[in-house]
């Protein structure tokens, strides 16, 4: 692969250091480990900057996309102005998804700002189970952002999978669903790919054309066998590589990914061309 991007990088930067990710580094390097990944990233031991981009130098990327995150302590949050100021001095290899908390009254003020004239940021994200009030993706609170999305077309990179609520209801494939069938202009990565609902999202990718999985760090998990055989088949066209970083290491995850996917022209399609789609690199 000459040109892969990663959807969904945290460096120790703009907050992301004081996240439980980097915190807790053996609790993180266990779950990696548990993940096939014994060799944990090097920002676990040394969260700085500089680690991290010099494993990204030396990795096989080409893009590192950094969905920013507000939320309760412990999961974030990210400075997404200091995000954006990070990613400006990276000559193109790193753009910002920012975050939004769509129950906040100046939310559309601050976004306006961010992505005015602003070449860095390529999307925004929203974690609704994550929020200091968590809601479902189909919230009410959460319908002027997918408008905001798509009056600027800017893709959304929506957290519905994994640990993001305080209970698995909010990582249900249905909301994810209703939100691309009410707004089908709107193109939606699913972060985390709806995990443990494998075979449920990836319906819902089947049923919405504007449904991307990004199943991140779950792809390689016992049990993977659904997101691997859509994205070598009928889905693969709508299947994003993500790391989850600093979960797993770069170079290490990107290695074991392509042992899944089954043909050079698959390889490409996951982890380049959908996403520089996405992306509106060609």
């Amino acid at each position: 692969m000459a040109s892969i991007i990663d959807f969904r990088v945290r460096p120790p930067i703009a907050g992301f250091e004081n996240a439980t990710m980097y915190r807790h580094p053996d609790r993180t390097a266990t779950m990696g480990a548990k993940f096939g990944f014994p060799a944990s990233a090097p920002t676990l031991r040394d969260p700085r900057a500089e680690t991290f981009e010099k494993e990204f130098a030396n990795s096989s990327l080409k893009i590192a996309v950094i969905p920013g995150r507000i939320g309760a302590p412990g999961v974030g949050p990210a400075s997404n102005s200091a995000l954006i100021d990070y990613a400006r001095k990276k000559d193109g290899r790193i753009v910002v998804f920012p975050a939004v908390d769509p129950c906040t009254p100046d939310w559309r003020q601050n976004m306006e700002q961010l992505v005015a004239g602003n070449d860095i940021v390529k999307g925004v994200t929203l974690e609704p189970g994550l929020l200091h009030e968590p809601v479902y993706p189909d919230a009410p609170c959460c319908l002027p952002v997918y408008d905001f999305c798509v009056q600027r077309n800017l893709p959304l990179i929506l957290s519905a999978g994994g640990n993001v609520g305080p209970d698995c209801s909010y990582t249900l494939p249905i909301y994810v669903d209703r939100v691309a069938r009410d707004f089908p202009e709107l193109r939606i990565v699913v972060a985390h790919g709806g995990w443990p609902w494998i075979t449920e999202i990836n319906h819902v990718a089947f049923r919405r054309g504007n449904v991307y999985v990004s199943p991140d760090m779950y792809a390689l998990m016992p049990g993977n066998e659904a997101y691997i055989a859509a994205m070598n088949s009928y889905l693969s066209e709508r299947y994003v590589f993500a790391s989850s970083y600093p979960f797993v290491p770069l170079r290490g995850y990107v290695e074991a990914f392509l042992k899944v996917v089954r043909n050079d022209a698959t390889a490409e399609l996951i982890l380049f061309k959908n996403g520089a789609k996405l992306l509106k690199l060609e």
